[in-house]
This record gives structure tokens, sequence and C-alpha cells, in this order.
């Protein structure tokens, strides 16, 4: 499964995305995570999750191929059949936890990778992660409630510079 879990003998329970080469957010990653989360939020063994990126990576954000996917449907098919809502589900699945939620940046967490951090209650990062949406140089917004979730951690001009400008 792209999304494995563990349980530390410290009681952190950890969620690794390894979805190579990027870890990036495609519909099995998503549809992974929705289904390993709520295993370590119901294990009474675990006090608080952690969620990382296998390799240098923590998460490059949407996986790029299933655009055209989306495109093809056109839109009366996506309003049926919306891959971002089963996005925005995980999201709010991490948001909403009752234990501590901590994502470690273990490297670049790019525009639904940063949003993945963002969902999480906390964040740390290593000496070589980045983050940023850089779909915005494309013309697109964060479409993983990045732009609610961005001014809520990060002081306002912060927030806008990111999200108008990558």
């Amino acid at each position: 499964m792209p999304a494995t879990i563990n349980v530390r003998p410290d009681g952190v329970g950890v969620l690794t995305m390894d979805s190579p080469p990027v870890n990036s957010l495609g519909t099995e990653l998503v549809t992974s995570m929705k289904q390993e989360f709520p295993k370590l939020v119901q294990d009474p063994k675990v006090k608080a999750i952690v969620i990382t990126g296998k390799g240098p990576m923590f998460c490059g954000g949407a996986e790029i191929t299933e655009f055209a996917i989306m495109v093809a449907m056109g839109p009366e098919k996506m309003k049926e059949n919306n891959p971002v809502a089963a996005l925005s589900e995980m999201m709010d699945m991490i948001d909403a936890s009752p234990k501590t939620t901590v994502a470690a940046i273990n490297g670049p967490a790019l525009g639904g990778g940063c949003e993945v951090s963002l969902a999480c209650h906390y964040r740390v990062a290593d000496g070589k992660a980045s983050v940023g949406f850089p779909e915005v140089n494309l013309g697109l917004l964060p479409g993983a409630q990045g732009t609610q979730r961005l001014p809520r951690v990060a002081p306002l001009p912060t927030a806008m510079q990111m999200i108008l400008q990558g």
C-alpha cells in the first residue's frame, strides 16, 4: 500500500506516504491514507500520530497524470465522482483527529503536500525541507483547503504571498 503505518514502542503512530518518486497524492495514496489513518486513531496504544514521507520528499502534491483524467471526465461527471473530494475528506480526517497529529516534513512539501502538513495540528521540518504552492505559477490556486489553513498558522502577508505567488 502507498501509505504504511507502524506504532513505535513509545506509543507514536507513524503514517508514511510511499508513492515514488515524489509521494504524490494520487487516488491510490489518498485512498490508502483514508484507510490507514483511522487505524492509528482507533488504536488505544497510539498517543499521537506522525505523518511523513518515504525517501527525500515529504510529498510533491497532486498526481499530475490524474489531471488529464479529470479534464476528460468533463464537468458533469466531475460532480458525480470528484477526485478532489476524497483529498478534502482525507485532510478533514487528519485535522479532526482526536489524537495529536504532527507533520514530520522530511523534504519538500509542495502543493497538496504542503496542504497535508497544514491539516496536521503541528509541523516540524528537517533543515532540507521546503514548503510552497508551485501550482499558482500554472494559474491554479491551492485546492485542498490550503487557502483556509495557511492563514491560520502563518502571518497573513506570508500566507498571501505563498497562496498568490507560490
